[in-house]
């Protein structure tokens, strides 16, 4: 029996909305790899606490398909995503793009792009915060405008 990609991937999105990363977790297999800007997660002891650390910093955290939704071809999907939720007590929202590879039913590994720089620039609170972000994001946005 063929393994339903589009299924495991969107049940796993769907497991972020219980705030319970062993539920997260229960989706990877044994040797499940994340890697994300922060770095690599291997193995679900190591997935495990980077879902925890998510869940405490980013409260009500909220994944939403969006745009092209989950796309899959053979053992991959790929996925965008409206991330959302209160970081560092501010409301923040940003594009993610995931690449899923699945094996034996599980997720296998998983690479996901999202611009943290936006993320910051959303949360910063205080004026010198604020002042700082917003001169890196001018920086790179450079001749841009």
């Amino acid at each position: 029996m063929a393994m339903d990609v589009k299924k495991i991937v969107s049940d796993c999105i769907a497991s972020w909305d219980s705030h319970d990363a062993d539920k997260i977790v229960s989706f990877f297999t044994e040797d499940g790899d994340w890697t994300r800007p922060e770095g690599v997660f291997k193995g679900k002891e190591e997935l495990k606490r980077c879902f925890n650390v998510t869940l405490s910093n980013v409260k009500n955290i909220k994944l939403t398909v969006s745009g092209n939704g989950i796309i899959t071809e053979g053992n991959k999907a790929y996925n965008e995503l409206m991330v959302s939720g209160i970081y560092m007590g501010k409301k923040v929202e940003f594009l993610e793009i995931d690449a899923y590879e699945c094996s034996d039913g599980k997720i296998k590994h998983v690479r996901s792009v999202y611009d943290r720089l936006s993320v910051v620039k959303q949360a910063a609170k205080g004026w010198l915060p604020k002042m700082m972000v917003n001169s890196m994001v001018k920086q790179t946005e450079k001749g841009l405008h």
